[in-house]
């Protein structure tokens, strides 16, 4: 993938998945096998399913400010403001995240996660 695809899959990703926490179309963007890293956490496929699942049911309202989005060839990092209504407290909340994903195939392969809390849907099946 050229730099320029790149950039594109990173913003498809954000509309396609994570605005509308759709886990139906994980597949076209993340490997089966997929890792990733946050803090001494490891994150799996599942655990991102599970992540949206979480997110449809505790949230609204959301919205996704991209701030940078840098991309090569086969990664991206991408860095972010997501602002939601938080529905268990009816309060909005703003979190900075920053990923950092390395491709394989055209798909994600790994990725490592900087955000400002933790997930405890890992947890969760």
């Amino acid at each position: 993938m050229t730099p320029e695809d790149v950039h594109q899959f990173a913003r498809d990703l954000m509309h396609t998945v994570w605005e509308p926490f759709d886990s139906t179309r994980l597949a076209e963007f993340y490997h089966q096998d997929v890792v990733g890293h946050h803090r001494s956490q490891v994150i799996h496929f599942q655990d991102i399913v599970n992540r949206l699942a979480w997110d449809r049911r505790n949230r609204q309202h959301q919205n996704y400010e991209i701030r940078d989005i840098i991309a090569e060839h086969d990664r991206f990092s991408i860095r972010f403001v997501f602002t939601t209504l938080e529905l268990q407290t009816r309060e909005n909340s703003e979190i900075e995240v920053m990923y950092f994903y390395h491709l394989r195939e055209g798909k994600i392969a790994e990725f490592w996660l900087l955000a400002s809390v933790d997930f405890d849907y890992l947890e969760a099946a």
